[in-house]
């Protein structure tokens, strides 16, 4: 719904209250027609009857034949991508740390920086905070060059730190989406893909193309039979210079696609929509099976209005929800700070039978406790990596443990809609 007719509506008190009894209704209605049925019994370890396929509008386990699940929980944002708003560094994007620490301390100590960095950042005691908190998922962003090479082919050791994110969730009964966030040239030109440019160098090389494709391919045949990986996001906010998906992007996603399912023909595939759904053809155009669609609802013009969020939210909903007959996602998503929006998003998603990862675990710095953004808040300083020494930046990044976190107010509200 465009923003001028949300402020509108929002304004006109009589009008606000007639709209949001339509979506109480129509929400109310399909927990009616399409129950949720029970929750599935917890396992302490995801095991091969947990492997999770699409069914209808719904996710099911055991293949697609079993129980209804639910992936609900939060990103890993911040651990293996930079964005500076968010991370205790000042850098434009991950690209630029990389760079300026190799050409600073060399390869070999840049590794070791940011080793210290993803060590401290997500550890045992994250896992644990996440499954107490009663999430199913744990949506895992991640950039090409962690896992291989400039040629999209896997490097010696490349999947180590996925396949440990992996393994600990499946120990504590949560899955993983494993989310490219970068992918060769990026696929929107923004600092959260690990390298700004200007959006064009995915779509338009058929060089970076085949990089993608390749490393598609190699994450595939991976983790085809690993049931703690929910699935695959193929692309985050694929964009690129127009600022939304097309069919430029559609036509890739179905490249993507058709050779991910020619090594592993049993994973999910979740395809981002960037922005709303009149940008999304419906899987029967592309003859695609057993995906489920991810929006991303950033409710930016409402940043200090709590109906505005959540008229935000259930318009937008309710329109993918009747659009699409196959399970949604909202990958990212924050209610900015006000306790009543995030309670009524996550009421209504709840009810649509929606999964949501919210943006993010953990933040620095934003918001002084407030639920914002991070379950969890830093209060670290910003490394300057063109001149802060190495003993300088282990000081900050050996710091970036939860354990040196505030528990923001979102953690207690999360934990009434996930349990």
């Amino acid at each position: 719904m465009p923003f001028g007719r949300i402020r509108y509506l929002i304004e006109t008190p009589w009008l606000y209250s007639i709209v949001q009894g339509f979506f109480s209704f129509c929400i109310a209605a399909n927990a009616f027609f399409f129950p949720a049925g029970p929750p599935p019994e917890r396992h302490a370890l995801v095991n091969a009857e947990d492997f999770l396929q699409a069914s209808g509008r719904f996710i099911k386990n055991k293949s697609g034949e079993g129980q209804k699940i639910f992936l609900r929980g939060t990103n890993a944002g911040g651990w293996l991508v930079h964005e500076e708003w968010m991370c205790p560094t000042r850098a434009p994007d991950t690209k630029a740390i990389r760079d300026t620490l190799a050409q600073r301390f060399g390869e070999e100590k840049r590794d070791e920086l940011i080793g210290v960095y993803r060590d401290a950042y997500w550890a045992q005691l994250d896992f644990d905070n996440c499954a107490e908190m009663g999430m199913t998922c744990i949506r895992l962003p991640f950039i090409y060059w962690d896992v291989a090479d400039g040629e999209g082919n896997i490097l010696p050791g490349g999947f180590d730190r996925l396949d440990w994110f992996v393994e600990n969730c499946a120990r504590r009964g949560m899955y993983v989406i494993l989310d490219l966030h970068g992918a060769y040239g990026s696929q929107n030109g923004k600092h959260h893909s690990g390298q700004i440019n200007d959006g064009r160098q995915l779509y338009y090389d058929q060089a970076n193309r085949a990089r993608t494709l390749k490393l598609w391919e190699g994450i595939a045949a991976h983790y085809k039979d690993h049931p703690a990986v929910a699935g695959y996001g193929l692309l985050n906010e694929p964009e690129n210079d127009t600022g939304r998906t097309g069919q430029l992007q559609w036509d890739y996603y179905d490249e993507l696609y058709r050779a991910v399912r020619a090594v592993d023909p049993g994973h999910i595939i979740f395809l981002g929509v960037c922005w709303d759904p009149g940008a999304a053809p419906q899987p029967r155009a592309y003859g695609w099976t057993n995906v489920v669609y991810e929006f991303h609802h950033y409710a930016w013009d409402f940043q200090g209005n709590a109906e505005g969020v959540t008229l935000h939210s259930a318009s937008n909903c309710l329109w993918e929800h009747v659009k699409f007959r196959v399970p949604i996602l909202n990958g990212e998503f924050t209610c900015f700070g006000k306790d009543e929006a995030w309670r009524n998003t996550l009421d209504i998603h709840n009810k649509l039978n929606f999964h949501w990862t919210t943006w993010t675990y953990k933040v620095t710095g934003k918001g002084g406790g407030d639920p914002w953004w991070g379950i969890y808040e830093h209060d670290l300083p910003k490394v300057d990596i063109q001149n802060a020494s190495e003993e300088e930046i282990l000081a900050v990044w050996s710091r970036v443990g939860t354990e040196n976190a505030v528990k923001t107010r979102l953690a207690g509200i999360l934990e009434e809609y996930l349990k």
